[in-house]
This record gives structure tokens, C-alpha cells and sequence, in this order.
């Protein structure tokens, strides 16, 4: 609605909890709640976030001054102000007078839009009553000011009185409490109860008391998805019947469908620790009832679901995952359907003929199940020429059930570089460090590509390859391939995780690559603030320098024993 509206809004909406011993506003909303989403302890959250190095660290840049300084921001601190004048209080012990026990919200998934109803419980009435009527000030207020045709009535509902703002938007107060609504009918049943008109909350469906129990023992917040419902519909069954027809979803996301299938709720977790926040998504889907069929993404007989992250210095980006495309290959007559296992054995005729020595299914059998993809800053110095973008080398190492997939694709991929050299021009070498070989393909640096380069970004580049134990190392530069040499050569077999699909992104590294290769920055910040080289270079120093104390974005899915979980966490940087 209005910026005031909006900022107070956002004041109830950051909010503490509690001690678990108090009543639970979830008790508030109605039990044909579709979805249900609490903030336990947004207070300790909040000031989390805002007493980071990262945020402090961010206030020193332009942009972050200047919305600091924008009207609506401006505007939300002298509210916050203004209520602490009018309440008598600073801002913290006034959030727990007033929603100290919790904010709940929930919405029903029965009609479009879906009726919503908002509740802020407290810890002192007295403060409740006057926070709200102070709050109905301000949309009066706002309402007159901005001359809107949106009329502000007082109805009753159950007794109670309820403020009307146009047709979507409903507040009432009653004890503790305070009520928000978008619908007339969510802010009716809310009331229901707080009348005693109903004693059936969504606290008595048993789906929501599982997925409380599986948020674990302390969320920061935790939310509740009636999926049971939501699989009743037609788009459900029909995505659920195409992931088990079509083999190229069932490749992508097949298990993770798998678990869906087979879960009644989801639930939506936010941890906060010391070190960092979390946020998970998880379904009660056991380990053991996966199907079968998706030995493709996890292993069915206790091998790791992933090998160790790959963090050679300078890293950026480190990601292992599990996918057994020879599984894929052996069992195609029962995982393809007609037409696409057709499709698939005419294109692998055409392939078998340009292979040397091998068969596409061959190398597909002779595969490992274990995948990794690693980005790093390696500051090799590959040309004498400058692209005009510099670009992090990349490496793909792939796991071997054998020296035979070995000796193929040292095979292929030298016949492949070399056949690619009649259009790149590149020349194939040869060197050894540390006892393995490492085979690279260098551009020329005179003449004109016989491509399209006018920014010169294939000197970003010189592929390279190399065989180290079981794994099969491709490179876009060898200086990559030679820092992931040690760490293959160190790393038993059977390390690495449960998890099947992981990632890491390390804030640390992108400062240093940007440290390292400035000239990008400079030009963004020169062209889009206006502001003069030297200035451009002091805040990319610093930008770069800011980076590093973000820490690390974890990324991973897991099909544990007693739930699948989708999982990003944020550790911090020190």
C-alpha cells in the first residue's frame, strides 16, 4: 500500500519468539490451511544478518549509500522511530511485547488468489492494543494522504472488530493477538476461532505435527505444505506420469521426483547457527523406497553418494554429484520408451562409425557413476595475449571403472583435438608433472582465428587432459589440470559422502580473480557510475577485498535414510 504501511508491515514481520512453554500462535489459524510458515526467532535472525562483517563491510560501497539514503529507506527508520517515542521503549523490547510469541501465517489452496491470514502474537497486551492503533493511524493516515478511493470501514466479525481497507486488506486486534488478512473469508475463520466459534486448528493436522518433528529440534523458521493436496490435481499427475515416460526428465531430476511422489507434506526449514543460515527443503521420502530404476542418481549398495569436493587453491566453484549413465546404457530397453529408445540407437550407429577403437555404449559401460566440476583462479600466465575478458579455468573429472575407458578416451581425445585443429589451428603437446602426463592444446597466438573471436577469449584457454588413478581429468587450462593432480593422487576410493548432488561457491577465490584481473570491474564501475579511473580501481580493491569475507554457499541433495533434502547453506567468512 503506502510506504508507511509498508514499513510498519515490515516491522511486525521481523518479530521474536519465545519460550516453546507459551502458547503457539499456530493455534490461531484455521485447519483447512493448505500452508503454514512460523518464524520461531526472527529477532536473533535479523540481527544476525545485520551485525555481519559482510553487511557492515557493504555500507562502505556507492550504491549501498545511496539506498541508504533513498526515500522509502529513510522513511522506515523514522518510523521506527516514531514508535519507539510513542511506546516508550527501544525497538527490541517493544518487538517483544508485541509479537514475542511468534508469528504464524497461513494460506488456504482452495481458491485463486489463495486467502491468507497473517497472526503477530505478544507478550503484553497493553503495548499490542497501542501498536495497532497506532498502526491504523498510519493507514488512515496514509489512505487520505494518497487520496485513495479505497475506502476504511470497521466491520464485525465474531464479535470483534475488523478494519477494512478496500477488499483486500483486513486487520483486527483481540488480546494478544493481531490478525492481517488479504480475504474476507481468512480473516473470518481466523476469528472463528479466537471467538471459540471452532476448536479445530491447523495444529491438529497430523501431517503439520510430522513436519515439525522433521524441521528438527530448534528452526530458526519452519513452514508446512499440504502436498497431499496439491498431487490431487491434474498438472500434478500428469508431471509425475511424464517424469516416469520421458528418460531425458527422468536423467535430470528423476529421484528427486521420486521422493515427491512419494511424500504427503514438505517441509521448509531456516537454521541459523554462530557460523552461518541454512534453508532446507525436505520430504518424508525413506532411502529405502527409492525406486530402483533411479540407480541412475544414488547408489543402492552403501557406496558414497559423492566424492570429496575438489578445493584446489584459488577455488571458486567445486560440485560432485552421482550419475551412472553405464546403468543408463545397460538397462535402456526398460528405462526408454519405444520411440526414444529408437531415437537413441540410430544416433549411437552414427557415433559408433566416427569412434576409434571403441562403441559409444562401451564407453558409456565404462564410465563411472562419480562427477565432479571444479572452477579456480590458477594466475597462469597461458599467451602473451590479453583476452579482453579473463575467464576462470574450468576442469571436468569424471570417475573410470577401468583402464580400458582409460586408454579409449586418452585415444579419443587425442584424435578429437587433433581433428578440431584443422578449424582452431591449435597444437597439440605433450609434458609430465608429477608423473602423470598431461596433454595440451595451444591456439596460435599470430594469424586470424578461423572463428569468430574479436574479444580474443579463446586465450582464456589451452584444453588440457590427464589420467590420474580412476578419473579422467579435462581442463580448459593445464595449470587446473596440475592442481588437481595432488588431490586425486591423495584421496582413498572410498571417500567422499552420502549426499548424491553437492556444491560449494567460495566467495574467497571470485575476490581473488577479480584482485587478480580487475580491468572488467573498473570499465562496469567507470561506465555505470561515472566516476574516474582511479576511484574505479580503489572500489574494485575493495570490492574484491569485501568478497572474501562472504565465506562459502553450500548446495547439496540428499536422500538420507529418513527424508530426501534439498539443502543451501551459507557459512560465514572470517
Amino acid at each position: 500500500m503506502s510506504r508507511i504501511l509498508a514499513a510498519l508491515g515490515l516491522l511486525f514481520l521481523t518479530l521474536p519468539a519465545v519460550a516453546d512453554d507459551v502458547p503457539d500462535p499456530l493455534r490461531r489459524l484455521p485447519k483447512d490451511c493448505g500452508f503454514v510458515f512460523k518464524i520461531e526467532n526472527p529477532r536473533q535472525f535479523v540481527e544476525g544478518v545485520t551485525n555481519l562483517d559482510a553487511y557492515q563491510g557493504l555500507q562502505q560501497f556507492p550504491q549501498m549509500k545511496e539506498y541508504l539514503d533513498s526515500t522509502q529507506v529513510r522513511r522506515f527508520f523514522q518510523v521506527v522511530k516514531y514508535l519507539e517515542t510513542e511506546l516508550g521503549g527501544p525497538w527490541p523490547t517493544l518487538l517483544d511485547k508485541v509479537a514475542g510469541r511468534g508469528i504464524a501465517v497461513g494460506l488456504a489452496l482452495t481458491t485463486e488468489p489463495q486467502p491468507a491470514l497473517l497472526v503477530i502474537e505478544g507478550t503484553d497486551a497493553a503495548t499490542v492494543v497501542k501498536a495497532h492503533t497506532l498502526f491504523l493511524a498510519a493507514v488512515r493516515e496514509e489512505n487520505a494522504r494518497a487520496e485513495s478511493k479505497q475506502e476504511v470501514q470497521q466491520v464485525e466479525f465474531e464479535g470483534i472488530s475488523v478494519t477494512r481497507v478496500g477488499k483486500d486488506f483486513y486487520t483486527a486486534q483481540r488480546g494478544t493477538a493481531v490478525y492481517l488478512a488479504n480475504k474476507e473469508v481468512a480473516m473470518k475463520e481466523g476469528l472463528k476461532l479466537a471467538a471459540g466459534k471452532t476448536r479445530e486448528s491447523v495444529l491438529d493436522r497430523a501431517s503439520l505435527a510430522a513436519a515439525r518433528k522433521l524441521a528438527g529440534p530448534h528452526p530458526a523458521a519452519w513452514g508446512w505444505l499440504d502436498f497431499a493436496k496439491i498431487k490431487q490435481s491434474q498438472q500434478a499427475k500428469d508431471f509425475f506420469e511424464t517424469t516416469k515416460k520421458d528418460i531425458f526428465q527422468t536423467v535430470i531430476f528423476g529421484s528427486t521426483a521420486d521422493a515427491a511422489r512419494r511424500a504427503d507434506f514438505i517441509t521448509l526449514v531456516v537454521d541459523q547457527s554462530p557460523t552461518g543460515y541454512a534453508v532446507s527443503v525436505r520430504l518424508p521420502a525413506k532411502r529405502a523406497d527409492l525406486d530402483p530404476n533411479m540407480a541412475i542418481h544414488a547408489p543402492m549398495h552403501g557406496e558414497p553418494g559423492s566424492r570429496p569436493l575438489l578445493k584446489p587453491a584459488g577455488v571458486i566453484y567445486s560440485q560432485s554429484f552421482y550419475l551412472d549413465l553405464g546403468f543408463l546404457w545397460s538397462e535402456r530397453k526398460r528405462l526408454f520408451n519405444p520411440e526414444n529408445l529408437k531415437d537413441l540407437e540410430k544416433g549411437v550407429e552414427g557415433l559408433n562409425k566416427v569412434l576409434p577403437n571403441t562403441t559409444f555404449g562401451k564407453l558409456l559401460e565404462g564410465s563411472g557413476p562419480y562427477h565432479r566440476i571444479v572452477a579456480a583462479n590458477t594466475g597462469e600466465k597461458l599467451y602473451s595475449v590479453e583476452p579482453s575478458q579473463a575467464i576462470p579455468p574450468v576442469a571436468y573429472v569424471g570417475s573410470m571403472r577401468g583402464e580400458q575407458y582409460g586408454d579409449s578416451m586418452d585415444s579419443l581425445l587425442r584424435a578429437g583435438g587433433a581433428l578440431a585443429g584443422f578449424q582452431t589451428g591449435w597444437k597439440m603437446s605433450e609434458e609430465t608433472h608429477d608423473g602423470v602426463t598431461i596433454v595440451t592444446f595451444r591456439f596460435p597466438e599470430k594469424g586470424e582465428p578461423k572463428f569468430d573471436d574479436e574479444e580474443k577469449l579463446r586465450f582464456n584457454a589451452a584444453p588440457s587432459f590427464a589420467i590420474v588413478g580412476d578419473n579422467l581429468i579435462v581442463g580448459s587450462t593445464p595449470g587446473i589440470v596440475k592442481r588437481l593432480i595432488p588431490e586425486l593422487k591423495k584421496e582413498s576410493k572410498s571417500a567422499g559422502s552420502p549426499v548424491v548432488w553437492r556444491a560449494s561457491g567460495f566467495a574467497n577465490g571470485a575476490g581473488q580473480l577479480i584482485a587478480s584481473s580487475p580491468e572488467a570491474t573498473v570499465t562496469q564501475a567507470i561506465l555505470t557510475q561515472g566516476i574516474g579511473l582511479a576511484e574505479a580501481k580503489e572500489q574494485t580493491q575493495k570490492f574484491a577485498g569485501w568478497l572474501k569475507t562472504l565465506g562459502h554457499v553450500d548446495i547439496s541433495i540428499d536422500h538420507a535414510a529418513e527424508m530426501y533434502e534439498f539443502k543451501m547453506a551459507w557459512t560465514y567468512g572470517k
